[in-house]
């Protein structure tokens, strides 16, 4: 029995306003020593839109025979055959939605990376908390010395005013630990930094180029519970 499968999407320009007649083409990634298999196309519609739909005939060979599921990329081109897009590989193993926007990015190798210091930044915000136990146990010492607090409420000043000097040492290990973990095995796997727009963006957007695509992969049809 034949098994079936559904890509479809939407793809709009930088502007966000859904394009037409763009050619929508559906490839299966196979290894060096095979081409990869064109699974089906499709003009994008009015509304941007497009569906594609195919079933195992059209890539079926020895390697999807271990693989059971199409390694699926699209390539998107314009009216006069310029490719726009082309999304990641991705499996499937009943549909693929996507999101496409179009851009005009032009990579410089020697842009600055816009994501640089962050997660120095990062700990230096965190560092304020440290002030901020300070600010905390002046308040506390004040209350004790001028206030007049229930003798209950004034017990766990005096505890809590106690163990300031702990709680500041560690606080300060604490940061200790974090500052080396990030500026050692987090920034290798770019895990010190923040502020993407979304997991398609990579580390360093001006310098590299990067398709705006968001890819959803489904398993099984929808079905009412």
């Amino acid at each position: 029995m034949l098994e079936n499968f559904k890509l479809k999407g939407t793809v709009i320009s930088k502007m966000q306003v859904p394009v037409k007649n763009l050619k929508i083409e559906a490839f299966d990634e196979d290894p060096i020593i095979d081409a990869d298999d064109l699974l089906g196309q499709r003009d994008t519609e009015v509304d941007g839109s497009f569906e594609i739909s195919f079933d195992d005939s059209v890539f079926s060979n020895f390697w999807e025979l271990l693989e059971r599921t199409p390694d699926v990329y699209l390539v998107v081109t314009d009216e006069k055959g310029k490719e726009q897009i082309r999304s990641k590989v991705a499996q499937t193993q009943y549909e693929i939605q996507y999101q496409m926007r179009m851009h005009d990015i032009i990579p410089d190798p020697k842009a600055e990376d816009p994501y640089a210091g962050n997660a120095g930044r990062m700990i230096s915000m965190l560092s304020e908390v440290g002030n901020l136990l300070g600010i905390e146990n002046r308040i506390n010492l004040d209350l004790l010395n001028h206030g007049d607090p229930p003798e209950e409420i004034r017990n766990k000043l005096r505890n809590y005013v106690g163990g300031h000097d702990e709680r500041v040492k560690n606080f300060d290990h604490f940061m200790a630990i974090l500052s080396g973990v990030t500026n050692s095995f987090l920034e290798e796997l770019h895990l010190g930094t923040i502020g993407y727009d979304g997991p398609q963006v990579p580390r360093m957007p001006r310098r590299e180029t990067y398709n705006q695509v968001i890819v959803w992969p489904r398993k099984e049809k929808f079905k009412w519970v």
